[in-house]
């Protein structure tokens, strides 16, 4: 003997009060993120939810003998139909208003609005109105086709498993709903048969729905990330523009001491040779005063790619102040005088120094960094008074 049911459950309505979850659900995240195709998203899911709502309940037409048979009256046909063409249009913007504008195109538009006079006449005038279900339901599975191949396309340019998904979704719900339209035909209705082969909705629609989701979350971290990584360009730019001069490009003295403990501990553990040298160019006021700022200004500018360009990179070059610039080279004293000279000769040797009065010159300050240095100042001290005695041996 079979037992008594406690409670009979109607699957038609439960599907369509389950299609309810993920309608809320990407309403809040909506709300969240507030984006069009989540919004777009949330409304398919409320028609698809409409839309097994219609056919569990019978709207008033004559039932067949077939208990298995949905009946259903004009209201129900059109209320279906209407479903229909909100749940394929939706998941259709859904897919393409994806980092794109949320702009509804004229074919799309011109489609729903023939495709709603169609239902609406159809369902109040046609003497069997149930031929209307063929338009909607083609229409809907074309929009469906044409999401599939949009998250496809957002998979294939953004590599976000959700877009993978919500395509593979949405297609496996066109394939079946095309199956089970067969199978209602060739059966003469929708009954049983063609019912048992929509159940399979249940599995590709849940993964269109964990796709769309999830393609949610990938959007948010991946434009998480962008911000990330802009505002850590940004504070890099910045931090680089705190300690490099305008003008020259190089280094200023700010940065000096940001590296100085760091470049001591280097050359008292290992010994490496470190030397500063303390270059002013002479007669500069002469420039500005003669040939204008200008000019003084593409002075400064050149002396610093000339300092620039004859350094290595394990050297620094820093604009101390005015006319007045620091080297700090990684050598010893032999090699920090020849590498003076060059710096000089190369400058004298310069295109706009050619075309200024004789006596522009370069003034250069040597001193040796010992191994038990533990600040720069006195250093820089002394490799000034030796530019100045340069100048003064120069000038007489």
């Amino acid at each position: 003997m079979r037992p008594t049911p406690i409670a009979t459950i109607h699957i038609r309505k439960v599907v369509g009060y389950m299609m309810l979850v993920p309608a809320g659900t990407l309403f809040l995240l909506y709300l969240f993120r507030p984006r069009p195709y989540v919004l777009a998203g949330a409304c398919a899911w409320a028609a698809g939810s409409l839309m097994m709502l219609v056919l569990s309940f019978d709207s008033g037409a004559v039932a067949r003998g077939d208990a298995n048979t949905i009946t259903a009256g004009r209201l129900g046909i059109g209320a279906w139909c209407f479903s229909a063409l909100i749940f394929g249009a939706s998941l259709r913007l859904a897919s393409g208003w994806f980092r794109a504008p949320s702009v509804i195109s004229r074919p799309m538009f011109w489609a729903v609005v023939v495709a709603s006079i169609w239902v609406t006449f159809g369902a109040a005038l046609f003497p069997r109105p149930g031929g209307i279900l063929i338009a909607a339901f083609v229409l809907m599975t074309i929009w469906h086709v044409m999401s599939a191949y949009f998250y496809i396309g957002i998979a294939r340019r953004h590599r976000f498993v959700g877009a993978t998904m919500a395509g593979v979704g949405v297609a496996g719900v066109a394939v079946i709903n095309i199956a089970a339209a067969g199978v209602a035909i060739a059966s003469g209705g929708i009954g049983e048969a063609s019912t048992k082969v929509a159940y399979f909705n249940f599995i590709a629609s849940s993964v269109l729905i964990l796709g769309m989701h999830l393609l949610i979350f990938e959007d948010l971290i991946e434009e998480l990330r962008a911000a990330a990584a802009e505002i850590a360009k940004s504070r890099d730019e910045l931090k680089t523009m705190s300690v490099t001069d305008p003008l020259t490009q190089c280094y200023n003295r700010r940065f000096l001491y940001e590296i100085a403990e760091h470049e001591l501990e280097q050359h008292r553990r290992y010994k490496l040779p470190l030397s500063i040298l303390y270059i002013d160019v002479d007669h500069f006021k002469a420039i500005n005063d003669t040939r204008g700022h200008t000019v003084g200004d593409e002075v400064l500018k050149t002396l610093g790619a000339i300092l620039c360009e004859l350094t290595r990179t394990a050297d620094y070059v820093f604009r101390w102040g005015g006319d007045e610039f620091i080297v700090l080279l990684s050598a010893a004293e032999p090699e920090a005088k020849n590498k003076a000279n060059q710096i000089r000769q190369a400058f004298l040797e310069s295109a706009i120094v050619q075309k200024l009065p004789d006596g522009v010159d370069l003034s250069i300050g040597l001193v040796p960094v010992p191994p038990d240095t533990k600040d720069f100042d006195p250093l820089i001290d002394q490799a000034d008074k030796e530019m100045y005695r340069r100048k003064r041996a120069l000038a007489s």
